[in-house]
């Protein structure tokens, strides 16, 4: 049970968020790929890209023609979407899960029709007729149905924390906890087609973090291994080619080193005093994760394929030894449940895009005497 890291190409992140503080402000590091724009919440239209506001914005006219891929009908449903968040003082991070949501069980149409999951299921957010959603006519009408909708988020403990697949997951309950993931771009751009200027800093991640900076226990300098009673299941460096291959050639790299717990899902905790400078969430390679850089500054650790929604720590926290930083899971590619963790020489400029390479790991941690 291994992870598969294959050779990265770095262009095509997701879009995600750091902040950090400067001056006495907030400034967002939106990160595409290669291209870092600062963002400085002195601007108030910069400023919405913080998790916490702004209060979600009345629906204005959606662009004749429709917006990415969406006509006229569609795009008076997610007005009526987020104008039902607006009317519950729902901030606009709601408004975006809400459209994402809707996009995701209908398209943004008001479907008159269940499917094999749920024949019973109605309207815009696909509600069933189990007397949660109320009457066969409240799950047509697109503001009674979205009101309804967000009066379930509301009742989803930390769901501004959450990813937002996972927090609609909560609130629908669909098989797929990452069903939604992929309709987050489409989500925001309908989102700022009809917000407007209030919309145009929105972080895309979705992810409304508390703010970071915090120290969490005491930095005393030790080590610990990474998840206690888990088995070092692969070592660093080149692996055989599959069966079958040619030559049995050497045909891949593994990046880092691999831990599974033989019980169930294991916690990870931070190996030493680090401070998180990366959260990863739902990235398509590495999945739900954290990279941490050792107060010392000597080494950047990045530990990967958590449980989406479980990470306990924000960007910007320094954290002693052991602090739980979240649970063994599967996201990301990989074949199976592990942790999956590499090691970087020194402080990395950007953690977002490493430029420097891997080292291995196994003699690091033998010398803490933590392998």
């Amino acid at each position: 049970m291994v992870g598969l890291v294959p050779k990265r190409s770095w262009r095509g992140e997701v879009v995600t968020v750091q902040k950090v503080i400067t001056g006495g402000s907030i400034v967002a590091l939106l990160t595409v790929g290669l291209v870092t724009v600062v963002l400085d919440d002195s601007d108030p239209a910069q400023a919405a890209s913080s998790c916490a506001a702004p209060a979600g914005v009345s629906a204005g006219p959606a662009p004749a023609g429709g917006v990415a891929g969406f006509d006229a009908e569609q795009m008076k449903n997610a007005q009526a979407i987020m104008n039902a968040a607006k009317s519950l003082k729902l901030p606009v991070a709601a408004q975006l899960i809400g459209i994402q949501a809707a996009i995701g069980e209908s398209t943004l149409r008001v479907i008159d029709y269940g499917d094999g999951a749920g024949p019973d299921s109605r309207g815009l957010f696909q509600q069933r007729a189990n007397g949660a959603w109320g009457s066969y006519a409240d799950r047509m009408d697109p503001t009674i149905s979205a009101t309804n909708f967000f009066k379930a988020l509301q009742k989803v403990e930390g769901w501004e924390t959450l990813e937002p697949t996972i927090a609609i997951h909560r609130t629908q309950r669909n098989a797929d906890p990452n069903h939604y993931t992929k309709f987050r771009p489409q989500a925001t751009e309908v989102f700022k087609a009809l917000g407007g200027e209030s919309g145009a800093a929105v972080d895309p991640s979705g992810v409304c973090p508390a703010e970071g900076n915090q120290v969490v226990g005491e930095l005393a300098g030790k080590w610990v291994p990474p998840m206690e009673g888990a088995i070092n299941s692969s070592g660093y460096g080149p692996r055989p080619a599959p069966p079958g291959t040619a030559g049995g050639v050497l045909a891949n790299f593994h990046y880092g080193i691999d831990f599974v717990h033989p019980g169930g899902p294991g916690t990870i905790v931070a190996l030493t005093d680090m401070k998180i400078v990366k959260v990863r969430n739902l990235d398509g390679l590495f999945g739900t994760g954290v990279t941490g850089q050792t107060v010392d500054g000597k080494l950047t650790i990045g530990m990967y394929h958590m449980e989406a929604g479980s990470v306990k720590v924000k960007e910007g926290d320094t954290v002693a030894a052991g602090t739980p930083l979240g649970t063994e899971g599967a996201t990301g590619n990989v074949t199976g449940r592990h942790l999956h963790m590499e090691f970087f020489a020194g402080a990395l400029p950007n953690p977002m895009v490493p430029i420097n390479p891997t080292i291995d790991p196994t003699p690091i941690m033998k010398e803490k005497g933590i392998l």
